[in-house]
């Protein structure tokens, strides 16, 4: 998902606007982390989780972290009504939650204000949009065991697959009220749980990525995340505007900085012995420079 949301042709997020947090260990930490990050984001907030969905006695949806204990899930996992704190405290204009996990979908009952009043007090937040893997009562679905190693859980896998093959006979940028229908057709034909989903507002027509099926997206010029509503029109004649081409330079410079940051915390964790650490660094370092190796490209197209 870092790889996709910050993919220059696809959504075009500024990598450094990208934050991962892997495998959490504490509840209270990551709490107030998320409301930091909420508070201190004034364009789109997108909270993005993949991960066990459980539930309590009172019926009221957590999200599992690894040190989440089965039978009190209230207690050692992150609820709901935490999140729902930090959506209230951001001064985003636009709020969405994309929740791939087991009963998701009472995150959707937060915003139709039925069930828990805990949960309907979400329907305050404004802008506000909520995706999920499955309905309230269901599980949702993951590859066979042995192939989890190398494989994507089975809602994110079709969401990445549909972005970057885009939707043909859609316009140029794809919005949410584009991709949920063809995203729950996707699910539903090969037989795995249906999705959800749950806008106030007009959250549901914020521009998510790029239409990768459509012949008129110029390269690099998806719109920041701040700024849903700017004008994603290249310049006359095809080729890219100032704006772009600054942009691209932009971006090669953020990747450069970013690779060299990536290489130092590798040698930290080797150095250290984390052997966890410097695998997850690895993987992301690759990433990265893959990234960087498609920005200089384009940079050098546009330079040309």
């Amino acid at each position: 998902m870092q790889a996709l949301l910050s993919d220059p042709d696809l959504c075009g997020w500024p990598l450094d606007s990208v934050i991962v947090i892997s495998n959490p260990g504490s509840v209270s930490e990551l709490g107030i982390r998320l409301t930091e990050l909420a508070r201190e984001t004034t364009g789109v907030l997108l909270l993005y989780f993949v991960g066990h969905g459980v539930v309590t006695e009172r019926a009221e949806l957590c999200l599992a972290l690894s040190s989440t204990h089965p039978d009190h899930p209230g207690i050692s996992g992150l609820r709901w009504e935490t999140i729902r704190h930090a959506f209230l405290s951001s001064p985003a204009r636009v709020r969405i939650g994309i929740l791939d996990c087991c009963f998701s979908g009472r995150a959707i009952e937060a915003l139709s204000g039925t069930g828990d009043q805990a949960l309907a007090d979400l329907a305050d937040i404004r802008g506000s949009y909520i995706l999920t893997a499955s309905r309230s009562n269901r599980a949702a679905h993951v590859p066979p065991a042995h192939e989890q190693h190398a494989a994507c859980t089975t809602f994110t896998a079709e969401l990445r697959d549909l972005i970057r093959t885009g939707i043909p006979g859609k316009a140029d940028w794809l919005t949410f009220s584009d991709i949920y229908p063809e995203l729950r057709q996707r699910l539903t034909t090969k037989g795995f749980p249906a999705p959800d989903r749950r806008g106030t507002d007009t959250a549901d027509q914020f521009r998510f990525a790029a239409n990768a099926a459509s012949r008129h997206i110029s390269r690099l010029s998806t719109q920041a995340p701040d700024s849903p509503a700017s004008d994603p029109t290249p310049a006359a004649g095809g080729a890219p505007s100032p704006m772009v081409r600054r942009a691209a330079e932009q971006l090669v410079r953020d990747l450069q900085d970013r690779v060299h940051k990536l290489i130092a915390d590798l040698q930290d964790a080797r150095a250290a012995g984390d052997t966890d650490k410097a695998a997850s660094t690895e993987r992301q370092l690759e990433g990265v420079r893959a990234l960087l190796q498609q920005a200089i490209k384009t940079r050098t197209e546009f330079r040309s």
